[in-house]
């Protein structure tokens, strides 16, 4: 019998390899590169405001913040609200290596689509983002309990 469950994980390995591969030249994962997609589109989160929008553990988000900011691609400030927290902004060399891994990563999406009219596509993304906040909702019920 195959599952749901199984095909979604299979791509998500899948994913995962395909965008190591083509983020190969920038010593780049997709967590990364999501974590600068996300700074790009909203500069001044916190930490913790990040890896909530990248849907990973925050001490995850601080070791990919890390290498980030070791690379170059990311500025730690001080949050103007508060001195303890610190703000995040992508560094113009970031802003210039995310362009240039965009259009690896629209690759994978094109790879994604390929087989997708556009119609369908819209209708799965909308069914796996659905499915996505259903599973959310349940998970933060089990942790309630």
């Amino acid at each position: 019998m195959m599952l749901l469950v199984d095909s979604v994980f299979r791509l998500e390995r899948a994913i995962a390899r395909i965008g190591a591969m083509r983020l190969r030249p920038w010593r780049m994962t997709l967590s990364g590169y999501a974590a600068m997609r996300v700074i790009q589109s909203r500069p001044q989160l916190s930490l913790i405001q990040l890896s909530r929008r990248c849907f990973v553990k925050p001490q995850t988000m601080t070791r990919i913040v890390s290498k980030l900011g070791e690379a170059g691609y990311v500025k730690r400030t001080t949050s103007s609200g508060n001195e303890r927290a610190m703000s995040l902004t992508l560094t113009a060399k970031g802003r210039k290596v995310l362009r240039e891994m965009d259009e690896e990563v629209l690759k994978i999406n094109e790879t994604l689509s390929q087989n997708l009219p556009d119609a369908e596509r819209a209708r799965l993304i909308g069914f796996m983002r659905d499915s996505a906040i259903a599973v959310e909702r349940e998970a933060a019920d089990l942790e309630g309990l």
